[in-house]
Parts: C-alpha cells; sequence; structure tokens
C-alpha cells in the first residue's frame, strides 16, 4: 500500500483552513471569523534548559555499559532483591486457564526494569532460589499487547531457578572500539553529549513553538468564526486518525481504544472526541493568526517558494508532483505555504522571557 494518499488526509485537515474544498479563483476562500489586533511580533516565551549535565552523560554511559554487562551468579545469598537478574520458568493463569503468550521457560528478568506488568518484578522480591512462588497480578486497563486481558486479574506460578547480579565492565577504548564507531572513551562520551545536546535543543525548538503560538492564541481576541470550519477540522482530523488506528490495528493489532491511549494518552473515546474538537477550534484560530500575519506582512509566494514546496510534500507522501496535485490544488498549497511562512515569522521573531 503506498504511503501517499492516507498522509494527504491529514495535509488536507491543514488545508481546510486555508480553503481546501472552499473557492474556485486564484485565491480560495478563507475561514470564517478575524484574529483583531494580533501582537504577532516579539511574542515571549520560557525557553526549554538544552544544557547538558555530566549525571545525564553518566547514566547514557552506564546504560551502555549494562548492554554488556556479565551476569554472575550469587552465592553469598539465596533471596531476590530489587536490581538482581533472576532466571525463571513461569506459567500464568487467568480464571483457573493458562493463556497464550503467558508462560516462558529460562526467561531471564531483572529486577526492577519494569519489563512485565505492575506487581510481578515486585512480587518476586524475597522468594528464594529453587522455590515456586505465586504472583498475583492485574492487567492494566488498557493492555495494547491484548486488549482482552485490560484489567483482568491473574496469577502466575513462578520457579526461581537462580539469582544472578551484573557485572558491569569498566569504560575502556577497547569496549568502546568493539562495540560503537568510536575508538576511545573520550571520542564516545564526547558523542554521547552531542547525541543528548542535539535531543535536548530538537525537543527545544518544539517546546518554543507550542509556548509561542498557545500564548499567541490565548492573548488574541477572535470574533466571526463559524461552527462549520471548526467540525471541518474537525472531522478530516478524525477522519485521518480513524485511517491510521485501522493501520496499526492490521500491523500490530491494536485496538481503536489502545491506539488513543498510546497516541494521545486518551483513557476513553469521549475524552479523545473532546480533544480532537479543542484542538480543531484552536487551529482555526491560529489559522485566523497566521492569515492577520501574512496581510499585515503583504506576504506573496515566489515561484520559487512554490516549486520547492511541490517537490518537498510530493516526497514526503512518497507520490510524484502530479499525483500530488490531484490531491492539492495550487492554489491550495500556495495558501498553505503562505501560512507556512507567516508562522516562521511568528517564531523567528518571538522573544525569551528575561531572568528573574
Amino acid at each position: 500500500m503506498r504511503r501517499g494518499m492516507g498522509g494527504v488526509l491529514l495535509l488536507c485537515a491543514g488545508l481546510l483552513l486555508a480553503g481546501c474544498g472552499k473557492g474556485s479563483g486564484e485565491k480560495p476562500d478563507r475561514v470564517s471569523g478575524s484574529a483583531m489586533s494580533v501582537n504577532y511580533r516579539g511574542v515571549e516565551y520560557e525557553p526549554y534548559d538544552t544544557s547538558v549535565t555530566e549525571e545525564e552523560i553518566e547514566q547514557r554511559i552506564t546504560s551502555f555499559r549494562k548492554e554488556h554487562a556479565k551476569l554472575i551468579d550469587v552465592t553469598d545469598r539465596t533471596d531476590v532483591q530489587d536490581g538482581d537478574t533472576v532466571n525463571i520458568d513461569y506459567t500464568g493463569y487467568m480464571d483457573g486457564e493458562t493463556f497464550q503468550n503467558g508462560s516462558d521457560t529460562d526467561f531471564d528478568l531483572e529486577i526492577g526494569s519494569n519489563s512485565f506488568i505492575d506487581g510481578f518484578e515486585s512480587g518476586l522480591i524475597g522468594a528464594e532460589a529453587g522455590t515456586t512462588v505465586d504472583v498475583n497480578v492485574t492487567f492494566p486497563d488498557p493492555y495494547k499487547n491484548n486488549p482482552d486481558f485490560s484489567g483482568k486479574p491473574a496469577t502466575f506460578k513462578v520457579k526461581i531457578n537462580k539469582i544472578c547480579i551484573a557485572e558491569l565492565p569498566e569504560l575502556t577504548d577497547e569496549l568502546v572500539a568493539a562495540n560503537t564507531d568510536y575508538e576511545t572513551v573520550a571520542a564516545y562520551r564526547e558523542y554521547v553529549a552531542d547525541s543528548l545536546k542535539s535531543q535536548k535543543e530538537s525537543y527545544a525548538e518544539n517546546y518554543k513553538r507550542a509556548a509561542v503560538m498557545n500564548a499567541l492564541i490565548d492573548g488574541t481576541e477572535f470574533t466571526g468564526i463559524e461552527q462549520e470550519d471548526i467540525d471541518k477540522f474537525f472531522e478530516s482530523s478524525a477522519n485521518y486518525y480513524n485511517s491510521l488506528a485501522e493501520v496499526y490495528q492490521q500491523l500490530y493489532g491494536l485496538s481503536f481504544d489502545i491506539f488513543i491511549n498510546e497516541f494521545f494518552a486518551c483513557a476513553s473515546r469521549e475524552e479523545y472526541e473532546e480533544m480532537l474538537r479543542v484542538n480543531a477550534e484552536r487551529e482555526v484560530k491560529k489559522s485566523l493568526i497566521l492569515y492577520a500575519v501574512a496581510d499585515a506582512e503583504r506576504m506573496s509566494i515566489s515561484d520559487e517558494e512554490y516549486a520547492a514546496a511541490l517537490k518537498k510534500y510530493a516526497g514526503q507522501y512518497n507520490l510524484t508532483e502530479e499525483e500530488f496535485l490531484k490531491q492539492v490544488s495550487e492554489v491550495q498549497l500556495k495558501d498553505m505555504v503562505l501560512l507556512e511562512k507567516a508562522e516562521q515569522l511568528i517564531y523567528d521573531t518571538a522573544a525569551k522571557k528575561a531572568e528573574g
């Protein structure tokens, strides 16, 4: 299945606000309403701290060392403790019956890793090597691996075969050279620091954009917004996510309830729908702000900007430019690029809040 047609659904959700399906002349009809007195230059925001601490570097390096740790049998005690790695055989029972994928043998489990559902690992603490214990748990609700188990109680019979501890290797040039693209500890440490910095800077940019636009929307007065425009964006985005949920159902067996919980942290369909409606209204208001900025700055789109955008979006959705223009017209694409240009101006001129 080609990626293109499904992906364009979400693009059209945004284009609805730029006149998607409305207007047939040189300019599409705009979303209803107006943004009054938009103070779009110099919007203040609280910057996200992108500094990298030694503690964070050491945490990443410790994770690397754990990946190459050796398991050493515990000989000075017989009880399971937090942090141990236990070799176990286990069988799960629900309503007195075993269930699919609920058993295994010779399995190494690190206590405290949260690899199993809540209550399983903690239920093994204090158990003696060579014994079999019953661990009572309740599956989380929702439970993405098997929605039918959501919220149900189960009992696992677990045999403790042996107890081990992980012996972390020393961080040496030899370890680094054998397991990374770097030759020395110093080079690997520099890579870790740069990687953490890059991740934080990427997050900081998204954080800034969200903070700036939220502040601008909350600080702007709007008039004349028609519910029809909010409903159109809601329906388009809902259709897109419904299609995406179907893909995840086919590929991973995720139910729709699990999908909305994983993607949006929504515990119910009612909560999910309310989230989409709130987002739809804010997207309409955002669109009105961007049009106000484009008008105030007398922005336009050059042929070069249009060609670059067409190439970018066609490639992004795995379509030829001709295929893409069957889904999105030239007028609609130019209008979307205009709004992107206005939005970038807002972010480029935003100002960090003064400290103190």
